[in-house]
């Protein structure tokens, strides 16, 4: 027997395991199931269940999601998982999107406008929820790399350097074969393997499950503990955060960053140059937290936000909804998941009316 055939029979079978786990465990959905296709299946109505337990990949998922979009919806919301239960039932139509991101800094909402404008999708209303911590740069992180052709060709054409025959940017969203017999993707698949991990997802036309559900209109219904957890040890979560001095991405922060600023801006005068109704909306904290931030020295710079962005809405003409401070909107302990994000129940009181539009 020839040695090469030799070889070809010795390799075989390690190609043949190194070919099945990544297309068993595929953890970046990149073979046996891909975000191309959650998206599909988002469009015809489904709701996602298993994307968490997969630990998916969000933002590769809403570019999925949008560049596959027919038409533009007419509202949408942006921001970070603190919009993520705006549904479409708060704004009364079917054609509405929920664009939110976890962790979102600055850079996502540019990546997701660039999606936007690149595609021709922009919608009739863009509700953008302004966290806080969205111009505190010691806080940014590396998220929004997933997106990084969107958010730079947003910033080029925000700069005026988008030359005419810049190519739209591209996400590679479907099946990538050659990741069938990767070294280095097997390497990480395998070692899923013993904890019986693996990306793996199901549809329903359920609006609530036990688990973590993204709806087809991009909102999420989150798993049953969560939907049912008691006032009390959201109260305790809260206490320790304070006790630990933490509230979330907003230590180190010294001043608002005025580059960060400034692409928001010039983000918002975008969009209403191009049509585009701009709605800004600042999510409510927790009684208790928001004592706490008022309390410190080291938070009052989120009353500073709310400052400049209220300032921001009324220079350019825009309505802004809801307030960092919870009592214009009755928010008690018993309206939270956790210490930051408000139930689905409670989530049309937080968006009310502070500045209408001119």
């Amino acid at each position: 027997m020839k040695k090469w055939l030799k070889a070809v029979l010795f390799l075989l079978p390690l190609f043949l395991f190194i070919g099945w786990v990544n297309w068993y465990v595929d953890s970046y959905a990149l073979l046996r199931v891909t975000y191309d296709e959650i998206a599909a299946q988002m469009a015809a109505g489904k709701n996602v269940e298993g994307l968490e337990e997969s630990d998916y990949n969000d933002r590769n998922l809403l570019a999925a999601r949008l560049t596959g979009m027919e038409k533009a919806p007419q509202i949408m919301a942006l921001g970070s998982s603190r919009v993520y239960t705006f549904e479409r039932t708060m704004f009364d139509t079917d054609s509405f999107y929920n664009a939110g991101l976890s962790e979102a800094t600055i850079y996502d909402l540019l990546a997701v406008a660039g999606i936007l404008v690149s595609e021709g999708k922009l919608p009739e209303t863009a509700v953008i929820g302004v966290d806080a911590f969205l111009f505190n740069k010691s806080h940014d992180n590396e998220k929004w790399k997933e997106l990084e052709s969107h958010a730079n060709y947003m910033m080029l054409t925000l700069d005026g350097k988008l030359s005419p025959d810049q190519a739209n940017p591209d996400k590679n969203t479907g099946r990538e074969f050659s990741k069938a017999l990767s070294f280095d993707y097997f390497r990480y698949n395998v070692t899923l393997l013993p904890e019986r991990k693996r990306f793996a997802v199901s549809y329903t036309d359920e609006w609530e499950t036990e688990g973590y559900l993204k709806h087809s209109d991009g909102s999420v219904s989150y798993q049953r503990e969560l939907r049912e957890v008691s006032p009390a040890d959201v109260e305790e979560m809260t206490r320790q955060a304070m006790e630990e001095h933490v509230v979330y991405r907003m230590t180190d922060y010294e001043e608002i960053d005025g580059h960060h600023f400034r692409r928001f801006s010039r983000m918002i005068d975008y969009l209403l140059d191009a049509g585009v109704e701009v709605i800004l909306y600042l999510p409510p904290y927790s009684p208790m937290m928001y004592n706490y931030i008022e309390s410190e020295d080291a938070f009052q710079i989120t009353l500073d936000v709310e400052e400049k962005v209220k300032n921001l809405a009324a220079e350019k003409g825009i309505a802004l909804y809801g307030s960092y401070d919870p009592e214009g909107c009755g928010l008690e302990m018993a309206d939270l998941y956790d210490v930051y994000h408000v139930k689905t129940e409670k989530t049309a009181d937080t968006y009310y009316p502070v500045i209408p539009a001119r």
